[in-house]
């Protein structure tokens, strides 16, 4: 089972526990296998504390009376020895932040240092583990070894980033960006603030202060446009449009919706500079692109991605470049792009390395091949998927003869690119979306339904509205998902409906879905 994944699973039951179930695993979320049997013990473990459930308390008291007797014989070593990988884990990790001795503290901070595993989710709730059991203990001297941990690119990174954001004394780290542990804290920050929109609870805005560090962060702010301050930005600036939202979730406790209100005030007290700060730097960031070197790409083509900025040019001068390495990313920067040369770039790119009427030709398979069909250097998918921000009669006549290929990781992304404007050939478009309707890959089905609904195709909104209305929890939760995820705006009053529902979930869910729409058309109106 593919570790990805496994993460993706994992990270939509956590939503659903968090009142936000769904939102996470963004436009794939929807096509998800079931649940059952590819999860651990480990992450059944947690899931299971997440839904409050409650660790043995006689397992904890017996584990915290053995290291309190190793720990007085000084055999330190035996205690750490103790925490190896697997359900007792969490076990030993509550008992040494209860036992809360200096010696304990050490243990626990020196397990960041350490690979319990190489299973990669598992490894993340250990550090969430370790990283709640050190918060609770006050150590802040464990910050540094936790930023490192916190700011790779690891399943749950949210969640661990929203434990290490309410630690006293992260945002020291923002006073320096540009050094290592500030470039760290600024990912966490950014995750932290992310994972808001992704399950986790908004309690961490007032614990974590966040609204005193992103403005800790402006007024320490580099001079030279940084693309990780800018994302920063961009996702508090998120959070202040979502705030009303979050408001709901607490409004039973006066104390902690107080407190939100107050570093929600200082986000709005920022709001005009941080709006004059990034219209500079959807200015400055593809100059920033076109003069360093591929290395530091990735977080500037994020930025400009977030940003929703114009680079094709820029973009498209990398991408000539032989063996460019962040094609991918490069390729969702053009898919906002407004540059008319992008279109025709990205259709010559795909036509001259690839047969594409020979693959139309082939027997469709329903499963993808083991091996990639197109060469290495060709984001053949990535080229589909970018095309859908560049209508034309040549790109529609692109994509419909991608839809016929014969490898079905393909016909999704073409299928999935049509819909998103009025057809020059209208009954050619509704003929290829009807034939894959019928296809035997479920993902290009799913594709071509949302294609339909996208062009007021009766039957595929009805599809729709019924999921909506479903008793079916999480068919409703996957219901909103697609609708934000593929852009469905005709569908809007529906969910719209949903985001005054009795469920909290559903409710979130739907608030959440439409602020997607709202962001995405406010970009094509502008």
């Amino acid at each position: 089972m593919d570790p990805l994944l496994v993460t993706l699973v994992v990270m939509t039951v956590l939503l659903g526990l968090a009142l936000m179930a769904g939102i996470l695993v963004g436009r794939r979320l929807y096509r998800r296998p079931a649940v059952g049997g590819v999860l651990s013990p480990v992450t059944r473990q947690h899931l299971d504390l997440f839904q409050g459930g409650q660790l043995s308390e006689d397992a904890v008291e017996t584990a915290k009376q053995r290291f309190r007797s190793l720990l007085e014989r000084g055999e330190i070593d035996a205690v750490e020895a103790s925490l190896r990988p697997g359900t007792h884990f969490v076990v030993h990790v509550r008992a040494l932040t209860e036992l809360g001795t200096d010696d304990a503290g050490q243990i626990l901070e020196r397990q960041l240092l350490r690979r319990h595993t190489d299973d990669q989710l598992e490894q993340s709730w250990y550090w969430i583990d370790l990283a709640s059991g050190l918060r609770s203990l006050n150590r802040p001297q464990s910050l540094p070894h936790l930023l490192r941990c916190a700011a790779d690119d690891i399943p749950l990174g949210h969640f661990l980033a929203a434990e290490t954001v309410c630690f006293l004394g992260f945002a020291s780290y923002l006073r320096d960006v540009n050094a290592p542990l500030g470039q760290a804290a600024l990912r966490v920050l950014h995750r932290a603030l992310e994972g808001l929109r992704y399950g986790v609870q908004p309690h961490v805005i007032t614990e974590g202060r966040l609204g005193e560090a992103v403005e800790r962060l402006w007024d320490h702010r580099p001079e030279r446009t940084n693309p990780l301050v800018v994302r920063v930005f961009v996702e508090a600036l998120r959070q202040l449009r979502r705030a009303p939202h979050a408001e709901r979730l607490i409004a039973d406790d006066v104390s902690e919706q107080e407190a939100f209100s107050w570093q929600i005030s200082r986000l709005a007290a920022l709001e005009p500079v941080l709006e004059d700060y990034l219209a500079e730097a959807r200015e400055e960031l593809p100059r920033l692109l076109a003069a360093t070197p591929p290395a530091e790409h990735p977080d500037i083509l994020r930025a400009l991605h977030d940003l929703r900025a114009e680079a094709g040019d820029v973009v498209l001068r990398w991408l000539q470049q032989p063996g460019y390495p962040h094609a991918e990313l490069a390729l969702e920067v053009l898919a906002w792009s407004r540059d008319p040369q992008v279109g025709p770039a990205l259709r010559r790119w795909a036509a001259t390395r690839l047969p594409m009427d020979q693959r139309a030709l082939c027997k469709p398979r329903s499963t993808p091949p083991r091996r990639p069909s197109v060469p290495a250097d060709v984001p053949y998918a990535g080229i589909l998927r970018a095309l859908r921000g560049h209508a034309s009669p040549e790109t529609e006549g692109f994509l419909t003869l991608a839809a016929l290929d014969w490898d079905p990781t393909y016909r999704v992304a073409a299928v999935a690119s049509l819909g998103w404007w009025e057809p020059w050939d209208r009954s050619e478009v509704l003929r290829c979306l009807r034939q894959a309707l019928r296809d035997g890959n479920s993902d290009v089905r799913r594709a071509a339904r949302a294609a339909l609904a996208r062009l007021g195709e009766c039957q595929a909104l009805q599809w729709f509205r019924a999921a909506l209305a479903s008793t079916d929890h999480q068919r409703r939760h996957e219901a909103i998902q697609a609708i934000a995820a593929e852009g469905l705006v005709l569908l809007w009053p529906d969910v719209d409906e949903l985001a005054e529902a009795e469920d909290l979930e559903i409710a979130q869910h739907a608030r959440e879905a439409l602020e997607r729409l709202d962001e995405d058309l406010r970009f094509r109106r502008d």
